[in-house]
């Protein structure tokens, strides 16, 4: 089939994937096209404030979800301003994310395994405040860096045993 997308390339004309036969999310040479890349893990649904939270200023939240926290592997949250590698018209970078986020353990351990997952090809780094809502301070069980984490953990104990 490379033969034929060759030959409509010259024609600059896109061969349709579904005729090829490869996979939607695959790009013609049967690698699988890439998502761009993000630092912050903001894939969790939105889920609405607690009351804890309600009216608090951007100082006082970041140290009430440390105060809050559930998760064993104790979350750090602050005010960061995380800048893309995309250059703008002005000559600065571009924020990919202005607000506060949290990192732990488990994030900076797993963080590429879950961007793998989710086809990035750079690990996450920190993760917004709907994931500290829902799983920092709710149910950790829902966090996917928690549970790699304590699949790891529990594999290593039965290898231990």
């Amino acid at each position: 089939m490379s033969f034929i997308s060759d030959l409509l390339a010259k024609f600059h004309r896109r061969p349709d994937n579904k005729a090829m036969g490869t996979d939607y999310m695959q790009n013609g040479n049967g690698t699988a096209a890439a998502r761009p890349n993000k630092n912050v893990y903001d894939e969790a649904r939105k889920v609405p404030i607690p009351d804890w939270a309600q009216g608090l200023n951007n100082t006082d939240l970041a140290l009430q979800l440390r105060s809050h926290s559930v998760c064993q592997y104790a979350p750090n949250f602050g005010w960061k301003r995380i800048m893309t590698t995309v250059v703008g018209p002005d000559g600065n970078l571009i924020p990919e994310y202005d607000g506060i986020a949290g990192d732990c353990g488990a994030v900076k351990s797993f963080g590429m395994k879950v961007a793998q997952r989710d086809g990035r090809t750079m690990p996450y780094k920190y993760v917004d405040t709907n994931m500290a809502y829902r799983c920092c301070c709710g149910n950790p069980k829902k966090c996917p860096f928690y549970l790699q984490a304590t699949g790891e953990a529990d594999s290593v104990n039965k290898k231990l045993r």
